[in-house]
């Protein structure tokens, strides 16, 4: 999706030494790599202690493009300490390693990487990932899935919300819902038509240096 922006900037990138890669078996653009082939090639056993030898608490882990509040997309420089603490918000909620987390969240945002997969990665989840949100087939994903938790950002409560109602809406086994920007009357009418779920809201901003969490429902 982001090839003819990436092949725009790509002269640049390798001027300065970066490599890229398409997460693909293959990729179409001179220059830029393909990642699947290598992960699969790759060994199950520990990565070297050498390879994070100089690796703190303060290096920087990824770079996440954000608007903000104001102005053009800016890169937010998430260290190693911030993506552990984000990670850990799945913990704090409760999160389980029995647990399965639904994501259709788009990765390059900090809830779909930070909360989402890190949060499965931090204790040992299973992680499902959608590549775009349905409304019409997300109660079916998650009875297909198995899924436990679910993640949402904005609206994606509310669109779930004004799908036509069925008979099935409360055959799932979703137990917790992690996000934010739930309006307070979309929290009800959510958990009178789909069951008790217990919802986990946060804030937080990619940028910030703080976040809260509506612990108390």
């Amino acid at each position: 999706e982001l090839r003819e922006a990436v092949e725009e900037v790509l002269p640049d990138l390798e001027r300065d030494g970066i490599r890229v890669f398409y997460l693909s078996s293959a990729s179409p653009t001179p220059g830029v790599e393909a990642l699947l082939p290598a992960i699969e090639a790759a060994p199950n056993e520990p990565l070297p202690a050498r390879h994070r030898a100089g690796v703190t608490a303060s290096s920087k882990a990824m770079y996440i493009y954000t608007s903000g509040t104001t102005g053009l997309p800016k890169a937010a420089v998430i260290t190693e300490l911030k993506l552990m603490m984000v990670a850990s918000l799945g913990r704090i909620c409760g999160l389980r390693p029995d647990d399965v987390v639904y994501t259709t969240l788009p990765l390059y945002h900090s809830a779909g990487l930070l909360v989402g997969v890190g949060g499965c990665l931090e204790v040992g989840a299973t992680c499902v990932l959608r590549a775009k949100f349905s409304a019409s087939q997300f109660w079916a994903d998650c009875r297909r899935y198995n899924v436990s938790v679910i993640q949402y950002v904005g609206e994606l409560m509310r669109y779930l919300c004004n799908t036509p109602k069925r008979a099935d809406d409360r055959e799932h086994g979703v137990r917790m819902a992690l996000g934010n920007g739930m309006r307070a009357e979309v929290w009800k009418e959510f958990l009178q038509r789909f069951g008790p779920v217990a919802i986990w809201e946060f804030y937080g901003a990619t940028e910030g240096n703080a976040g809260f969490i509506n612990y108390t429902g």
